[in-house]
């Protein structure tokens, strides 16, 4: 077997910390599992712990099922990614390392000073990044593991400028009574349902970045149009849309594409 790689676009698993996330067919044999496990393990000294994804990630928790096939059966794991560390419970909270790019290029855009609002924090990859060069930053999320496990990583991490939330974000950001220069929105599933919510709290010239689920089955192109036009019809008239970018933020199975929606706005 050929060495197994983090962060393969069109792999069937993904390596978080020293934890391997594998997608197995239903019809392979438990026997098989268990020797694709173990050889995982031994072509990556850095892999110390396998688990099979067993369900969908679902829920306003963004939790997939995993079952523990080989190694160690613990579930709390450090991962390091763009010159930071967390951790991350692979079995309580969502985090994918395959989107360790697209931070970096958020990151990228980020202007020194910026006040920052990020909605769906997990266990703080985008907020943690980005605390470097903003002045503040508040972040939100519904589940509670990720919270706690947040709250590790800003002091793993010698952060001290962001504020967290733990709690529904439609109903937290109303309680903030904060404008944001930047809002970060990753909840492809349903972050959309959200954008009533963030525009509250967008400053004059505000910039989010939202992130959605495309079915591309009938092209790329297509699917960005639509989406940018279903996009526009949420956004009041009154508010002045300047641009929207389209990114791709990988391909989350066959005809299912993550995208970033960068949409640069006025406020009025």
């Amino acid at each position: 077997m050929e060495e197994i790689k983090m962060e393969t676009k069109d792999s069937g698993f993904d390596i978080v910390g020293s934890a391997a996330i594998i997608k197995i067919p239903p019809d392979l044999k438990k026997k098989d599992e268990l020797l694709l496990a173990k050889r995982i393990v031994l072509k990556n000294k850095h892999i110390d712990r396998v688990f099979k994804k067993a369900s969908k990630i679902e829920g306003k928790e963004r939790i997939a099922k995993l079952i523990w096939i080989y190694g160690k059966k613990g579930t709390l794991v450090l991962h390091k990614e763009n010159g930071y560390s967390f951790y991350v419970d692979i079995k309580k909270v969502f985090f994918t390392p395959r989107l360790g790019s697209e931070r970096l290029r958020i990151s990228k855009l980020e202007k020194d000073g910026e006040s920052i609002l990020d909605m769906f924090c997990g266990v703080g990859p985008y907020s943690i990044l980005l605390a470097k060069k903003a002045n503040e930053i508040h972040s939100i999320d519904i589940n509670r593991n990720a919270i706690a496990l947040m709250k590790r990583n800003l002091q793993l991490n010698k952060i001290n400028n962001v504020k967290i939330y733990n709690g529904d974000s439609k109903k937290i950001v109303k309680t903030i009574n904060k404008k944001f220069d930047r809002i970060v929105m990753n909840f492809p599933l349903a972050a959309k349902d959200f954008l009533g919510a963030a525009l509250t709290a967008a400053n004059k010239n505000c910039v989010i970045h939202l992130y959605s689920f495309l079915n591309v089955v009938e092209g790329y192109d297509l699917a960005v149009k639509a989406a940018i036009k279903n996009i526009r019809t949420l956004i009041p008239r009154q508010v002045t849309i300047r641009k929207i970018n389209a990114i791709r933020a990988g391909e989350v199975a066959p005809y299912l594409i993550r995208e970033c929606f960068d949409i640069y706005l006025q406020m009025h």
